[in-house]
């Protein structure tokens, strides 16, 4: 170098490989991003940025960014909860329940440019190995993404006590559970 002085290398991506997905933790700095992502993917799923920074600050093991090229294509929350129960939409929780006994997916958004590159499935299988400590992982689909949870492994599960809460989020909102790997 001509002055002397020590540059560190920067991370550079580029040829077949730059428009790969990459899945790193969530941090607080990408709260914002977040909420843009849900904005654009979940507009009839409204939630305040309080509630995506809530579920990043008490299970940051659990949550993760997409990047594309450097930049956020989407994003996954996971808590741990209790199976057969669920959060109410738009709700900050503070702190986790005691006796969790299933990792809960909060929400996984992919805008269109990640959709068909593999990283949904990537994240799921992810963290199902993540849940094995929970022995499940359930969520809540919605816009028709049954099928999708399917192929996951995810089953239906008719709970008669949910019925209100799923109601909530839309009329076809399913709670499907998928046990982890053990």
């Amino acid at each position: 170098m001509i002055d002397g002085g020590y540059r560190p290398a920067t991370p550079h991506r580029s040829g077949p490989f730059s428009k790969m997905p990459l899945w790193r933790p969530l941090l607080p700095a990408d709260i914002p991003a977040v909420s843009a992502i849900a904005a654009a993917v979940h507009p009839d799923f409204p939630e305040d940025e309080a509630v995506f920074a809530d579920r990043q600050a008490i299970a940051p093991d659990f949550c993760f960014l997409l990047e594309i090229d450097g930049a956020p294509a989407g994003y996954i929350l996971a808590h741990p909860y209790r199976l057969g129960t669920l959060p109410t939409l738009n709700t900050v929780l503070t702190r986790l329940p005691e006796g969790s006994d299933t990792l809960y997916i909060h929400d996984l958004a992919l805008l269109p440019a990640a959709r068909g590159t593999g990283a949904a499935r990537q994240i799921v299988e992810s963290l199902l190995l993540l849940a094995a400590p929970f022995g499940a992982l359930s969520l809540v689909a919605v816009n028709g993404s049954v099928p999708f949870w399917t192929r996951m492994g995810f089953s239906m599960t008719d709970d008669h006590r949910l019925a209100a809460k799923l109601s909530s989020y839309e009329p076809d909102a399913r709670y499907m559970v998928a046990p982890a790997p053990r």
